[in-house]
């Protein structure tokens, strides 16, 4: 290995470990305030929105580090294709999550009464879900992606970001009461939800902009449509809850061939 690759590297390390302390300041706040129920409200509020800053922070540090001038490099720059990307990202998303509705809908699967889907709901849903998917893929599919790509090639890029992404979930796994079975689909899940996305920024031409409203969309079905396990039981998450059960690799495969179909017509159109 050069020089000038160990430095790569070891920069890409560097960015990794930095996500991972940022995402770390979550729980750290959860079990700092866990008997004060004001205290907590506020600070992960404080800690949700300092997330995303630090996120962009330091992506923008190393993109300058690594001798780029600008976020944009990274495939979030706005131009002809950013409306369309984001409506064929925001269908197939949805259209994945919905299956995974229906299944649980058909198949007796728990969802969220509807008497609690309320307008407030939808809104505090957009607050959080809105940065959570343009941050998220602008660190895993924009950043990690694309400098493991440039190191190791596209394949082990795609596998190796995807790992990473899934397991930057780990907050969740303590709210299971490390249910390891649970678990075990859970990170599956996201890794597979991990590569999607990466399939997506490559198929529409090394852009953030349908990874982003794909992941957006399939976040407010999956949170608006589902009870918010695992703070609270439900009925065979294994097997129905969306990003828990079995059956979200059905909703993330057909969200795929729903990507793949609609970003062939567009290329052909072109």
């Amino acid at each position: 290995m050069t020089a000038d690759k160990q430095t790569l590297w070891l920069r890409l390390t560097l960015f990794m470990i930095a996500m991972f302390l940022i995402v770390l300041m979550s729980p750290v706040v959860v079990n700092l305030f866990q008997d004060n129920e004001e205290v907590l409200a506020l600070a992960a509020t404080l800690v949700f929105f300092l997330t995303f800053v630090l996120m962009y922070t330091v992506t923008w540090f190393f993109v300058r580090w690594d001798g780029g001038e600008s976020i944009e490099e990274l495939g979030v720059k706005i131009d002809d294709r950013f409306s369309p990307h984001l409506m064929i990202g925001a269908t197939a998303g949805t259209i994945g999550a919905i299956l995974v509705v229906a299944i649980a809908f058909f198949f007796g699967g728990q969802l969220r009464p509807i008497d609690q889907i309320t307008a407030d709901l939808i809104v505090n849903e957009i607050i959080i879900t809105a940065p959570t998917a343009f941050f998220e893929e602008l660190v895993h599919r924009g950043y990690i992606l694309t400098r493991l790509e440039n190191l190791a090639g596209k394949p082990f890029a795609i596998v190796f970001s995807s790992l990473f992404f899934s397991l930057l979930h780990f907050s969740w796994w303590p709210r299971t009461a490390f249910d390891l079975p649970l678990i075990a689909i859970f990170t599956f899940n996201m890794f597979l939800g991990g590569v999607v996305l990466s399939l997506s920024y490559y198929l529409s031409g090394r852009r953030l902009w349908v990874p982003i409203s794909f992941h957006f969309m399939w976040n407010m079905i999956a949170y608006i449509m589902f009870p918010p396990f695992p703070r609270e039981a439900v009925t065979q998450p294994g097997v129905f809850q969306i990003e828990w059960g079995i059956t979200t690799i059905v909703g993330f495969l057909f969200g795929l061939s729903i990507l793949w179909s609609l970003l062939a017509s567009e290329k052909k159109r072109d």
